[in-house]
């Protein structure tokens, strides 16, 4: 979830973790924005004090610790030229999850509908897919690749029950390198606002991903006002057991524990 860190959250941390117990969550993990960018990129989705936030994330740790594990976290908004700027920031910091997500292909984002002027519906998500298999090809500090198909979010093309299947070659390419880097996928609640009605990814991605070996998947909401907090779990609980889970991750430090579902 997101706070105000992240330029588009519309909740502080405080609040956000109000809603967490609210909705009777027993963990959240705090994931602001990191696309890293240029300094002088003043709209850059970007958290623009790392210092201030780790700060403000052990504050609410400690001022919740008795009701709600808040776990520290962040997306990284993977570039090519960001990568050792990402991986510093892990080291740097003492991070409890990370999410690898990607916004932009050759700097075009599907959010800005540009990004879909010079290709087809095809085109849209294997030139997409194929940007996500090369930057995770590359970096491995990260827990989860968040959010596989966020283009379908910004999509302008007819959405069909069969768009998951889409670039499958690449698809599989890229839950095998997960599975190989020990890595996980996370299942993200916010595609259900779309009208697909459908998470990112598709179930039927993340019952592949264990078919292939997968074990790790952790449920995001993608949640950025106090309305969305747990947007959607039990679903999301339900999903994972149709996907043949019978456990869902949870990170400290990095390293993945597992709670039976």
């Amino acid at each position: 979830m997101h706070s105000t860190y992240s330029p588009d959250g519309r909740m502080t941390m405080e609040e956000a973790c109000h809603q967490a117990i609210k909705v009777g969550l027993t963990e959240i993990a705090i994931t602001d924005h990191m696309d890293i960018d240029l300094p002088d990129n003043e709209e850059a989705f970007q958290i623009k004090d790392l210092n201030g936030y780790f700060k403000d994330l052990a504050q609410v740790k400690n001022k919740f610790q008795d009701i709600l594990k808040v776990k520290a976290g962040i997306e990284f908004g993977l570039q090519d030229w960001t990568l050792e700027q990402a991986t510093a920031i892990t080291k740097d910091y003492p991070l409890d999850f990370v999410i690898a997500s990607i916004h932009l292909v050759n700097g075009e984002d599907p959010y800005y509908g540009h990004y879909f002027n010079s290709r087809d519906k095809i085109k849209s998500y294997t030139d997409y897919y194929d940007t996500i298999y090369q930057l995770l090809n590359d970096f491995d500090d990260f827990n989860v690749l968040g959010h596989l198909d966020y283009l379908r979010r910004y999509s302008p093309y007819e959405y069909k029950p069969s768009d998951h299947k889409i670039g499958e070659e690449i698809i599989e390419s890229i839950l095998k390198l997960l599975v190989e880097k020990g890595k996980g996928i996370e299942l993200n609640t916010a595609g259900l606002k779309h009208f697909s009605k459908q998470p990112h990814p598709h179930p039927d991605i993340i019952k592949w991903f264990r078919e292939l070996g997968g074990e790790i998947v952790a449920i995001g909401s993608d949640s950025h006002k106090t309305e969305f907090v747990g947007y959607e779990i039990d679903r999301a609980l339900e999903w994972l057991k149709y996907a043949g889970f019978e456990y869902v991750a949870s990170f400290t430090e990095m390293k993945p524990t597992f709670v039976k579902i």
